[in-house]
């Protein structure tokens, strides 16, 4: 039997190291701000030997935060995690400055910037910026990690094992000792990625006879891959931002409270995830009739991930567990609440469907099945889904968190963009507040905060609009 090696990357975290270009790298991130006093030694400068070895004492909490990636040779299969051998957690660990007093315009500036350069796939996958110079005299904190280690939620739950609930918790035990083991060859990957390829007319002979004695299981496979093709077809009309991608980024962000969230989610039952769809429409609406493009009749489809990770798998867990819907945005709705509706009747009926998820897994397995076409293979898929921009909201931590002492004020998601979906928005929850980041091409969407600050007119007038509807009855 052909052997497996336990670093091996799954299919769906191997396709973003597929996808990547030097003009889409494929990492997620984040913009913290932190209180600046607790971070600082007694000169006022970033305490950077300090919070060096508070990383180091929590690096065994998530061991991929050590290890690498390496390739099978002449792509004889998906790529391995092996321990860093020359792991330098300085090269990980940065610090910089804005020219003070640093305002909001350049934190953003910076951020955009930083998030569009790519990681060393030569080292580990991740990297952390300390940001001084800021005129509130609190510290930022812009982290990289690639999307090969884990979706939304698996980036949080990294994020949860370096700080504490607590300003002031117990010290830190003593780490285990830690030593690099030994990483496969590369005649030992070559090897192995050959009997796969060898023990694949096997496997899909067993399958076969299975199918043949119970068709259910081909019969759904198949279904769902019609229904991706058929999906794949449907491709909705060009936005602006739908063009091909230069390797600069603009960067965004907005905070909304998430009690006036609530309060449209009580006078209204929507869930929260419709209610912030329903802003990002309002947002995209606005945006494009300030542009002079037509509204009336515009299709704009947002592709909206869902996550599958289950509360085992919190925590422990990284890598890529996510499912996919894609929602139309009714962007030619004038009015807040008829758009509300409409989105909640839409995302009501799409949750229960998992089978564009599932097609494109069967699209994107198949590339293990002939390695030669893997990379061509993932980004037709990538490429193929009927999308315009990407909508991602993800639970963080509804309480306080800290780092050596400070508190974490607000926290900013980025996730990237590709070649003809130039746009994301995504937002985060945390301490009883949303956080939107809000991602795109530099050249594309030179005004990206236009977008950014229609969230906050949008909350507003589906509050306002809500409590109107309620007052009468």
């Amino acid at each position: 039997m052909a052997r497996s090696w336990s670093g091996a990357l799954s299919a769906t975290d191997a396709s973003f190291l597929r996808i990547e270009t030097e003009r889409e790298p494929q990492h997620v991130g984040s913009l913290s701000i932190l209180e600046g006093a607790p971070l600082r030694d007694t000169t006022g400068r970033i305490d950077v030997e300090r919070l060096t070895g508070h990383v180091a004492r929590r690096l065994h909490r998530v061991p991929r935060l050590r290890q690498r990636i390496k390739e099978v040779p002449l792509g004889q299969g998906r790529p391995v995690w092996v321990d860093d051998d020359h792991f330098d957690l300085e090269y990980h660990l940065r610090v910089t400055a804005l020219a003070r007093p640093g305002d909001a315009r350049q934190l953003s500036t910076l951020m955009g910037r930083l998030q569009s350069l790519p990681l060393d796939r030569r080292r580990p996958l991740w990297e952390m910026w300390f940001v001084d110079g800021l005129e509130s005299g609190d510290v930022g904190l812009i982290v990289k990690t690639h999307h090969a280690l884990g979706d939304g939620i698996a980036n949080v739950d990294l994020a949860l094992s370096l700080v504490d609930l607590e300003p002031t918790p117990p010290p830190d035990p003593d780490p285990p000792a830690w030593s690099p083991r030994p990483a496969p060859s590369d005649s030992e990957l070559f090897v192995d990625g050959v009997r796969r390829q060898l023990a694949a007319p096997f496997h899909l002979t067993r399958a076969a006879v299975g199918a043949a004695r119970d068709p259910r299981a081909t019969i759904e496979a198949t279904t769902d891959v019609v229904r991706t093709a058929l999906k794949f077809s449907d491709q909705p009309p060009s936005a602006p931002w739908n063009r091909e991608v230069t390797p600069h980024r603009r960067w965004e962000h907005a905070d909304v409270p998430l009690d006036l969230v609530r309060s449209i989610r009580s006078r209204t039952g929507a869930t929260v995830n419709d209610v912030v769809l329903a802003a990002c429409t309002g947002s995209i609406r606005r945006f494009l009739i300030e542009h002079d493009h037509g509204v009336d009749d515009r299709v704009i489809k947002a592709m909206v991930p869902v996550s599958k990770r289950t509360d085992e798998e919190h925590g422990d867990t990284l890598g890529n567990l996510i499912s996919l819907i894609i929602v139309e945005l009714p962007v030619d709705e004038a009015e807040p609440l008829a758009r509300l509706d409409r989105l909640r009747e839409e995302t009501s009926r799409l949750k229960a469907d998992d089978g564009l998820m599932a097609g494109a897994q069967r699209f994107v397995e198949f590339a293990d099945v002939v390695p030669s076409l893997a990379g061509v293979l993932t980004r037709f898929v990538s490429q193929s889904i009927p999308m315009n921009l990407v909508v991602t909201n993800v639970p963080g931590p509804p309480v306080p968190l800290y780092l050596q002492g400070a508190r974490v004020l607000r926290t900013y998601p980025y996730v990237e963009v590709i070649d003809h979906e130039g746009l994301t928005m995504a937002v985060i929850s945390y301490d009883d507040q949303l956080f939107f980041g809000l991602t795109a091409d530099r050249e594309v969407l030179p005004d990206l905060e236009v977008l950014a600050s229609g969230l906050h007119d949008e909350f507003r007038a589906l509050l306002a609009a809500a409590t109107d509807c309620k007052s009468r009855g």
